[in-house]
């Protein structure tokens, strides 16, 4: 099973994470981002389920909050928050 899943609907791309994003999850995740994803759209992330966040996933929202026009937290979870604060990145996401 795929932790997250993508919808577009007009100029927003939801994503929603659930269970656990992982360095075995991210090539996924990072070609399905890349083939929607564009600078004319916001990407809102619902990340209400995330129950685990690592590095390599970080690193694949990051990227993507630099490509897309917006970057919106619709919800959070304990493991979004520990992710960013572990890796003392700041979130670019901002909460709606």
């Amino acid at each position: 099973m795929t932790p997250f899943v993508l919808n577009l609907v007009g100029s927003n791309l939801h994503l929603a994470l659930t269970g656990e994003i992982t360095i075995e999850h991210v090539r996924a995740l990072a070609d399905e981002l890349k083939a929607v994803l564009s600078p004319e759209l916001t990407l809102e992330v619902d990340a209400a389920e995330l129950t685990r966040l690592d590095a390599a996933g970080l690193q694949v929202l990051l990227a993507c909050a630099q490509l897309a026009a917006d970057t919106v937290l619709t919800a959070s979870s304990a493991a979004w928050t520990d992710a960013f604060n572990r890796y003392s990145s700041p979130d670019p996401y901002r909460i709606a």
